[in-house]
């Protein structure tokens, strides 16, 4: 078995995965960067407790990380209980694709990389668009293997919040999928002005990189929203809610090849 954390700056997943990377179960626990590796470990313990797996069963750990003082965490985690050096995803890893000329590849987040890593496996020798809706959302675009830029820009959940914060009167609404565009009131109003904002902002995004790249792009979604924004944004062409957790793990296994 395989121990894969997907940590995100709202949520961390904790993933377990067969030796061949089937992907058996998932949890989710909000992203906290105070908790402590022993405290940690009690929610851990009881996670393998309902699932029927020993401790001895684990022969890895891997972790893709936004927020530093969790990794942290997770590497004194692995080792204190398990004696494992964790897998950190990062710039410094043997990656499948290169970066155009022009682009910088400093600071990359590890979530991108994961995603880029895990497309490229599975739809290989195509022109990629990889969308990943999360806190933040991002888009990768890429010419067979080849990194040309990508974009990042505010979830629609975090634009509800960053409305609700920066004005005096306006009420804090909760994300809503509404299809109409005209609200009967202040808070339909901003559902529905949000939601579908949002549903066309990726829509344009999508026409204009391939017409500023000027080629045909296979388009991914993946991450909290893939679903409906698949079921939204027609160009879209096939959403993979666990593309994160899979391209972690072929990290992990194309770096331990080249390692031994």
């Amino acid at each position: 078995m395989y121990i894969v954390f997907d940590v995100g700056n709202t949520h961390m997943c904790t993933s377990i995965l067969r030796n061949d990377g089937f992907v058996l179960e998932t949890f989710r626990k909000s992203t906290d960067e105070k908790t402590t590796e022993d405290e940690f470990f009690t929610f851990f313990k009881s996670m393998l407790e309902v699932n029927e797996i020993q401790i001895d069963e684990i022969k890895g750990m891997m972790v893709s990380s936004v927020v530093p003082m969790v990794t942290q965490m997770l590497k004194f985690f692995a080792k204190k209980y398990f004696n494992i050096d964790i897998f950190i995803v990062d710039m410094d890893k043997h990656l499948p694709f290169v970066f155009e000329e022009g682009n910088n590849s400093k600071g990359m987040g590890p979530d991108r990389i994961i995603d880029i890593v895990q497309a490229l496996k599975e739809y290989p020798d195509r022109n990629l668009i990889i969308f990943d809706f999360g806190t933040a959302t991002t888009y990768e675009v890429l010419k067979k293997n080849v990194y040309i830029g990508g974009g990042i820009f505010p979830g629609i959940r975090t634009t509800f919040n960053a409305l609700f914060g920066r004005t005096a009167r306006i009420p804090k609404v909760d994300y809503c999928e509404i299809d109409t565009v005209l609200g009967k009131d202040t808070v339909e109003q901003i559902q529905c002005a949000i939601f579908n904002g949002y549903i066309g902002q990726v829509k344009y995004l999508i026409e204009k990189i391939k017409e500023e790249v000027g080629e045909d792009f296979f388009v991914i979604a993946t991450g909290g929203l893939s679903k409906i924004m698949g079921e939204k944004v027609e160009e879209i062409n096939i959403c993979s809610s666990r593309l994160s957790i899979r391209g972690i793990y072929t990290l992990y296994k194309m770096n331990e090849k080249i390692n031994k």
